[in-house]
Parts: C-alpha cells; structure tokens; sequence
C-alpha cells in the first residue's frame, strides 16, 4: 500500500443482491451520482476512511456476466478490463448461491484482489441454506465474509478484509476449466501475447479476445487470428462461444455450491411463495397493485399537509422581511415576487415530492415493485410492450430523465425505442407540484386522492395505446420473453429509503435552486417590460407593475402568440405563457403563474395562487377546465433535461418525432375531456 494513495474499491453482483445497501454501508452520506462517461447509465462512487486509508468505492451497475449483454454488463466489463481497481467486492446472494457463483467464476481470473462478501445470511438460515464459508474460501482463493448488508452485519469484517487485500494484494488460485478445444485456443492465443503491459492475466485476456474483445489486441494480426479460432470452434460446439463459457462458468459455480451448501430437510414456512400466491395471481395482483398505488397518493396529500404549511409560513415571512428592508421598486418586486414567490412557491410541494418518493423506495426496498412489473407482463404484452418495459414506466413516475436512461436494461432496440417514446406520459414528481395546486383549489378533499391517481392511470392508459400504435406504424412485433428475478420479501431498511427519499429531494432542491431561479427571474423580467414609467405604487398591480403594464408585456405578447393553439381547448394567454415556461421544468407552470397572477404580500402564497385561479373567469365555476389543463399538462412534451437525454441516446429524427407526437397526443386528449365535460354539462 502506497502512502497516501486513495484505494479504489469496486462493488460487483447479480440485481438484488444488496449492492446499493453495501455501498450505503460503506460510504454513508459521502457519495455522488453521475453518469459513467460516454453512456447515461448512473455511476455511483463515493469514498470512507479506514486505517487511516482514504478508499473510494465504485458502485459498478448490477450485472450476471462479463460476457455483456446490455449497457450495465458492458459497463462493468469495459472497467474492470480497462480501469482495475485496487480490491474487488464481490456480493453474492446466499439464499440463491449457486446463480450467484456463476459471476464469481468469471471474475477469480481478472487478477484483481478478489473478496467474496456473503450477503443475506439470516435469510438463508431461515430457508434452510447452510453455508461453509470456510471451505468456499480456500476452494475460490478468496476471503469470504459472511453479512447482513441490510442491518449493517459484517461491514467491520468486509472492511478490514479489504484493508489486508489492499495491502497484500493475494490474487485468487482458482480457476475455471474451459474443456480442451477452447483451453487449447487460450494457450495459442496467449503464446502470442506474453510479454505485453496489462494487469489483467494473459489467459483472461487471450480468453476475451477469443469471445471478441477487439481491445484485447495489439496487433491485427492477433485479432485476425482470434476470430479464426473462434468460428473454427464454435463449428466444432455446434454453439457460440459465450453460451459455452457460460455453461463452463455455471459448471464451475455447481460444483462449488455442492461442495459448500447444504440444506435443511426440515419442512418451513415460506412468506415469500405465500404471499406471491396473492400478490402475483392475474386478478388479484392487479388490485393490490392499484390499491397500493392509491394508498400512495393519499399519503401524498394528508401527510405532507402540516409541513407543507409550515413552508408557507416561512416563504410568506421571508417575503415579509424583504418587503420591509426594501424600498418599493424594481428590486423588491424581482426579490419578493419573482425570486421568493417563484422558487419558494415550487418549493411549497417538496413535502409531497420527499414523501412520493419516500412511498416508491419502501415499494422498492420490499421487493414488491419487482412483482408489480411481473403481474404486468401478460398486460404488456397483449399490448404491444415487453414485461421488463413496466420497468421504466415505473421510474418515470419519479422522473423521465432516468426513465429514458433505464430503457437500456431492454434487449431489443425496438423495444428500447418504444419505451422511451411512451415514458413522457409517465407523470414524473416534477409534475406533482401542478397537480396539487390545481385538485386542491378546484375539488372538494374527498376527490384529491382519486382525481390524482386516474391522472396517474390515464398516462399508462395513453402510453400503452400509443406503443401499441408506434409497433403497428414503424416496427415489427418481436417479442422476447420475460426474464426478470423476483427478490424475496424484506422489511425495507430505513437508511436506504431515506437515502433514496433525500436524492431526489436534493434533485429538485438544486432544480428550484438554479433552472426554476431562472425560468422565475425570467418570467419576472417578461412580465414587468417594457415599462411606461408608471408608479409602482399603484395598489392594482401585477408583478410590480400595473395591470395595463402587464397585458402589454413581452409576457403577455408570448402567450397571446400561442393563445390561438389552445383556445380550442379553453385556455387563454395566462396559461399558455405557464405552458411555455413548462418547457424548461413542468415545475415551472407553479411558479410561472405565480407571477403572472401576483399576489398581496401579506397572503401565503399557493393559497394567493388558488384565490387568483379561482376567481379568474376562465376557471371561476368550471373545475372541468382545470382538470383538461392538468391532462395537457401530463401528456405535452417533456421538460428539455429529457429532451437533451433523448437525443444523445437515439439521436435527432425520433426526438423531434417525440416532441411532436406527445404535444399533439395532449392537445388531442385534452380536447377529448373538455367534450367530454361539455357533454356531462360540466360548464367548459
């Protein structure tokens, strides 16, 4: 171990298998979220101090082999080849070892300082598993720590393993046995490459230039010949090569879980075979799935209601305290109605942000979204989407951007493309906070939590009628079947909820805090020019600036230039001016509105906001029109973070087909309600 030097520690496994609580364990709240270069697929590292040694873990994407397959699997292949990190952690799942082995043998040759972390122990002594850590040990090569990642058991003893590998850097003596045809091409191979620079092991790097590689060579040459034996013994298997391996690897991991577990002959109850009778039963399955997400939706409203009026309180006071200090004007306007009533506006609804958020992770962390997404299979695919596309969809009720980012974990780029094309009609968080300002000032209480949810049930109605449409228009039907694990039950852990709950808070804090600042400051500045020199102290006035002033803004002018494209649907200049500010975060239209109606600075402000709609001719006596704008508002293009993250994955043509098609689906829907509403004598 050098002085001084920081010890990169990755963290490798199967899906569900506890990585994320490892890494929470290991790192706490030292992390980062990016994106791994290149690819929009989420990179997380984060550093702890041990021994006095500073180390940074990688949080690699969950993957079942280095023979990649998706984005994630080539992820970590590409790191392990191109950038070894000092220790590896590898966390195995013990409840289903033999599977989990599979990856292990794979990884024994890399000739990285290798540690097998046995997570789930307490799950497989109640199901009857018995593992002899010990003897898994000295036949892998490796240190095999035994834990329970999820309550914070065997962390010490993962730490200090790391520690002496990092220090001794003991490689593993194991070693997989590819079978003669394909041992023999490794030694041609590597007879070649002996003597060339690399960390990795000659024989893993002759064996991955054999499976195609290109990386893996130095010369043409060498990469001539690997493909030649390659096709001479894919002919003589009558396979390709990585279906071979694998079942060599899979080999490997049986023997191994045959010499080290044994099982229990004493008859148990099962709680997860038990409750998936129900939970995953065509019929009801789908109730329970429904009933929980309303129960959500609840939660959004009746809790966050307490905190939430505690923010007002405090932007209505800090609103208070810069009217006082300052002299009416251009510069207390821009401070108390464009910034303060603007960002602290959106921020009335990070409440229900942290609790919808707080709702999904204990969904996740019990392993019930899993069963959510199997139960929908059959659905999906009468439908035209494959079962693993729910995947996606569900993410996207957090957010859109790694909604899009998440349909690479799909096999086919069919099925990729239409994932991300239904997605936007997803109703992300950024969303919610319209959505509660709207059901809340136009419907009694009792309807808040239904009228949420069909806003919720009516995108994936709309998304899944518009990927059935698209497969019809522009691709084949070529379905792959569903492949998916179904994690045991676990009482969700309160550290990784939390963590979950505070990221994407801090998302949207940052967003109010920078894109929803300056969409507000910007939306401040159209409304109150060009001036005529009027008083400001007119007690008549809109965003510091008389009404006469506001029609006549650069505000006013914008909205009055789109206002013929959504007078059909019963729009006037105001909204289509919040529409347009949608663009840059839906969070916007909030605080958007929020200038362009104004408000008294004594009155808080969502409920100001709700007083003005109300009273506004346009909604006054017609929640029929309230509800079609949140139906645009759902469906219309996304904001330009998904814009941007669409492009880069699947290029210019499909994302101005995105942008079209959604907007023109919304303004389609909402015309259908606002009918609809007529028809009912709604008064639209």
């Amino acid at each position: 171990m050098v002085e001084g030097k920081v010890i990169r520690v990755a963290i490798i496994g199967n899906p569900n298998c506890g990585k994320t609580c490892l890494f929470n364990n290991l790192t706490g709240a030292h992390q980062h979220v990016g994106n791994w270069p290149g690819v929009t697929v989420e990179k997380k590292t984060g550093v702890y101090e041990y021994g006095g040694q500073t180390y940074e873990v990688i949080d690699l994407p969950g993957t079942y082999s280095l023979l990649p397959y998706s984005a994630e699997e080539e992820i970590a292949e590409r790191f392990l080849y191109d950038e070894a990190p000092d220790v590896l952690i590898n966390i195995v799942d013990a409840t289903n070892l033999e599977r989990h082995l599979m990856l292990s043998g794979q990884l024994v040759g890399l000739g990285i300082p290798l540690v097998l972390a046995l997570n789930m122990m307490d799950e497989a002594e109640q199901q009857g598993v018995r593992i002899d850590a010990a003897q898994l040990g000295q036949m892998l090569g490796v240190p095999v720590v035994p834990m329970i990642a999820r309550r914070n058991k065997g962390t010490a003893a993962l730490l200090e393993a790391v520690a002496r590998l990092a220090q001794s850097g003991a490689l593993s003596t194991a070693e997989v046995n590819y079978g003669p045809g394909v041992e023999e091409a490794i030694k041609e191979i590597s007879s070649r490459m002996e003597g060339e620079a690399s960390r990795i092991p000659v024989r893993e790097r002759a064996l991955a230039l054999l499976r195609g590689r290109a990386a893996c060579a130095s010369d043409e040459g060498l990469l001539e010949q690997a493909g030649a034996l390659r096709a001479q013994l894919e002919r003589r298997l009558h396979d390709t090569l990585e279906n071979y391996v694998l079942g060599r690897c899979y080999g490997f991991a049986h023997g191994l879980a045959r010499m080290c577990v044994t099982h229990s002959t004493q008859a148990r109850f099962n709680i997860t075979e038990k409750l998936d009778d129900y939970l995953t039963h065509p019929v009801l399955g789908l109730v329970f799935f429904a009933l929980s997400m309303w129960v959500t939706f609840e939660l959004v409203f009746a809790a966050s209601a307490p905190m939430t009026y505690v923010l007002e309180l405090g932007v209505e006071g800090l609103r208070g305290v810069i009217s006082a200090a300052l002299p009416q004007g251009l510069w207390r306007s821009l401070l108390a109605d464009g910034v303060v009533m603007g960002v602290g506006g959106v921020l009335m609804f990070l409440p229900n942000i942290m609790l919808l958020f707080l709702a999904i992770g204990v969904l996740e962390d019990s392993g019930y979204m899993a069963r959510a997404a199997f139960v929908m299979d059959g659905i999906m695919h009468r439908l035209g989407l494959h079962g693993k596309s729910f995947i996606p969809m569900l993410v996207g009720f957090g957010c859109t951007v790694p909604a899009v980012m998440a349909t690479r974990t799909l096999d086919t780029r069919r099925d990729r493309l239409i994932t991300a094309l239904i997605v936007p009609f997803m109703s992300c968080g950024a969303r919610l906070p319209v959505y509660t300002l709207f059901i809340s000032a136009f419907f009694a209480p009792a309807w808040h939590a239904t009228l949420l949810l069909s806003l919720y049930v009516l995108g994936i109605v709309v998304a899944i009628g518009a990927a059935n449409v698209l497969g019809l228009m522009f691709f084949r039907k070529d379905f792959s079947p569903l492949l998916m694990e179904l994690p045991p039950y676990r009482l969700p852990t309160l550290r990784s909820v939390v963590m979950l709950m505070w990221r994407r808070a801090w998302m949207y804090l940052k967003k109010a805090g920078t894109l929803l600042l300056g969409a507000s400051v910007a939306m401040w500045l159209l409304c109150s020019f060009p001036r005529d020199g009027a008083a400001l102290a007119d007690d008549d006035t809109q965003a510091g600036v008389t009404r006469s002033q506001f029609e006549n803004s650069y505000a006013a002018r914008l909205g009055r230039t789109f206002e013929p494209l959504v007078r059909p649907l019963g729009f006037d200049w105001k909204v289509a001016v919040g529409l347009v500010s949608g663009l840059a975060a839906k969070e916007a239209v909030v605080s958007t509105l929020m200038v362009v109606y104004g408000v008294e600075e004594s009155a808080s402000g969502r409920d100001a906001l709700q007083d003005e709609l109300r009273a506004d001719p346009l909604f006054a006596g017609k929640p029929w029109v309230a509800y079609t704008l949140l139906v645009f508002i759902l469906l219309y293009v996304p904001c330009m973070a998904v814009i941007v993250v669409f492009y880069r994955e699947f290029g210019a043509w499909w994302t101005a087909f995105m942008t079209v098609y959604t907007t023109l689906t919304a303004w389609c829907m909402a015309l259908c309600v606002r009918v609809i509403g007529w028809l009912a004598g709604a008064g639209v």
